[in-house]
């Protein structure tokens, strides 16, 4: 007896949280763009929100939760901040993946919360060896609110990226130590591997028996 394997896909949402500069660099809202144009007339789907609108996406992920639909939530800067909100105001429920790409905290005195209902962490963070004017931008925003290193230690995956801060298609697509790059990871999500009996070839061949 053999075994063959079939994949399932199920419903999956990702929801993409830009940073502050986003709304004149449209780094996060082009990639979310681009993944929504590829995922059309697909079981997936791809939605993008400003870092400011935390309620909006709160209120868009519960909807799909409600219906049944897998929830994967993707920050960058300060959008790292508010997907961390976003996930606390969906508690108790739990989504597969969460994504923090080089986030950087809004308030010293109001940090987001920790994550505790996500299954899996991923967090991304850019050390470039030629920074440029985004890492500054980044710096001075740490100088000031601090950092989330703390909040995303109970990361599962953490992936250090020789890249620049406003380089996010490429931190998307940078790999850990396991192979596998946070939009590997993304596509993982909704597929489930069902094994179902076959005949071997040498039963096959063999015949009845009798």
């Amino acid at each position: 007896m053999a075994w063959a394997t079939a994949i399932q896909n199920s419903a999956v949402t990702e929801i993409y949280i830009g940073g502050a500069a986003d709304t004149r660099t449209r780094l996060v809202a082009a990639f979310a763009e681009a993944r929504a144009a590829k995922l059309a007339h697909s079981h997936r789907e791809a939605h993008y929100f400003p870092h400011y609108a935390p309620r909006r996406a709160r209120h868009l992920a519960q909807r799909h939760i409600e219906s049944g639909r897998e929830i994967v939530l993707i920050g960058h800067s300060w959008g790292g901040d508010t997907a961390l909100r976003v996930l606390k105001g969906l508690s108790p429920e739990t989504i597969p993946l969460l994504v923090c790409v080089d986030p950087v905290p809004k308030s010293r005195l109001n940090p987001p919360p920790r994550p505790l209902n996500a299954e899996h962490i991923l967090f991304i963070d850019a050390r470039p060896t030629r920074p440029n004017q985004s890492d500054k931008v980044k710096d001075f925003g740490q100088l000031f609110c601090g950092t989330l290193h703390r909040r995303l230690e109970c990361a599962h995956t953490a992936i250090t990226a020789d890249l620049n801060h406003f380089a996010f298609s490429q931190m998307m697509l940078t790999r850990a130590e396991d192979g596998l790059s946070a939009l590997d990871r993304i596509n993982q999500i909704g597929q489930i591997s069902q094994r179902s009996p076959t005949a071997s070839p040498s039963s096959a061949a063999q015949g009845p028996r009798g």
